[in-house]
């Protein structure tokens, strides 16, 4: 009969229960990790080389219609940031390979007639650091990395294929 009510109700540690000690860890932790990003990005933003960046991105399947849809000229956007990461100076298509089971089991690669593998060249400014090559001061760029590329006709998500510091 001696309890306290705070007790009572699920309080062992007096005032805090084990669920506000986690969310205010977890508060905490994500501070410090937002103040570390920031010195990061001022660090990064000092010691980088101002250049011009050409890069490749390779998007796999892709319907005659996208193919088509994207022209020298557009402008490309990083989807996740929102950022203008440069301008399309070359598109080319290839036939998409698709693994195909044959009637004895055997797995072989035969050209899809409904697909492409697009391949998406353009130029855009970066910055060279010690880490990469970053584009437009953000975005990491290198070959086997994925990014979520936006223009005024396209919206999907591709790999980098190569990455080349022009000037």
């Amino acid at each position: 009969m001696g309890k306290k009510t705070s007790e009572k109700r699920g309080k062992p540690f007096g005032v805090l229960n084990i669920l506000d000690l986690i969310i205010l860890l977890f508060l905490l932790s994500l501070g410090a990790a937002l103040a570390f990003r920031g010195n990061v990005k001022d660090q990064l933003g000092s010691t980088a080389d101002d250049v011009t960046v050409e890069f490749s991105v390779r998007i796999e399947p892709v319907r005659v219609m996208t193919y088509m849809a994207v022209e020298e000229g557009d402008p490309l956007f990083d989807n996740e940031t929102g950022t203008r990461i440069g301008t399309v100076t070359r598109v080319s298509a290839t036939p998409y390979m698709r693994e195909v089971t044959l009637a004895d089991g055997s797995i072989v690669t035969s050209p899809d007639p409904e697909y492409f593998t697009l391949i998406v060249v353009a130029q855009g400014p970066g910055k060279t650091s010690e880490i990469g090559v970053l584009l437009d001061g953000s975005r990491l760029c290198s070959p086997g990395g994925t990014i979520k590329l936006a223009s005024t006709r396209l919206d999907t998500t591709g790999t980098f294929d190569t990455v080349e510091v022009v000037s």
